[in-house]
């Protein structure tokens, strides 16, 4: 994985840092908040399951069932028209909450970054973009193949999914006896592409220094890159305005 680091508070030198990588704009986009955070799906950060007499990762499948499970049998009532099926119920039941092995991205540079830099926390944050190996709809998705990463175009199951232009993703636990390495400690991670050193992997991390996030953020709210228009409806409204006031943006 390359790692970036940028030097001003400005748009430009972030998208111009993308635009530097081979693939640039192909790849897909999740801000951390703390740049020290890996990237490890919900469900392998629940410690220990440890409900399935067997490997861990047999219990993780096991635990991540039942939460399958509880949330459909208790959500019924609510969910949405959608056609059911493995890659799917982990979508739906993520997007609600549920911990499962999908990761959340987005196609949209500028949306990651709002999540990188929104909360007002004195810590570097951090901006991954990753290249995929394929892409599929979720409905043809039943395992990975010998791919490392798949990546789902979801259904646009409310507003907020294509508010957020949002990508799920999905990859090999690995050793089944061994806890799940993070995505970017894996050397193998980040489909090949060329470049003028050759062939490399689409995979970096730009990193936010703290002393930059106050502005960047300010910059988001003024065009619009925003928790009311990412979260449409009343809910996204108010805490839009919530943190403007938070930020002295309000007037």
């Amino acid at each position: 994985m390359n790692i970036l680091e940028m030097q001003t508070s400005s748009l430009s030198e972030y998208l111009s840092l993308i635009e530097s990588q081979p693939g640039d704009y192909r790849h897909i986009f999740r801000g951390h908040h703390d740049s020290c955070w890996g990237l490890v799906p919900g469900l392998y950060r629940i410690q220990n399951p440890n409900i399935f007499n067997g490997t861990l990762e047999a219990s993780y499948d096991a635990y991540e069932a039942r939460c399958l499970e509880v949330f459909f049998n208790e959500g019924l009532p609510y969910l949405p028209s959608i056609q059911r099926g493995y890659s799917n119920d982990r979508i739906l039941a993520q997007h609600f909450g549920v911990p499962t092995r999908f990761l959340d991205w987005t196609r949209d540079p500028l949306v990651a970054l709002f999540f990188a830099v929104e909360q007002d926390v004195d810590i570097d944050a951090a901006v991954f973009m990753i290249l995929p190996d394929a892409q599929y709809l979720p409905e043809h998705v039943r395992s990975l193949g010998s791919h490392k990463a798949i990546a789902l175009t979801p259904p646009a199951i409310d507003r907020r999914i294509p508010a957020q232009k949002s990508v799920f993703t999905f990859h090999p636990f690995g050793p089944s006896d061994a806890p799940f390495v993070p995505l970017d400690q894996r050397p193998d991670m980040g489909n090949q592409i060329t470049s003028g050193d050759g062939l490399v992997r689409g995979f970096t991390k730009i990193v936010i220094p703290a002393r930059r996030r106050r502005h960047l953020r300010h910059t988001l709210l003024s065009i619009g890159v925003d928790r009311r228009n990412l979260f449409p409806g009343l809910d996204g409204v108010g805490m839009d305005v919530g943190a403007r006031a938070r930020s002295m943006l309000i007037f």
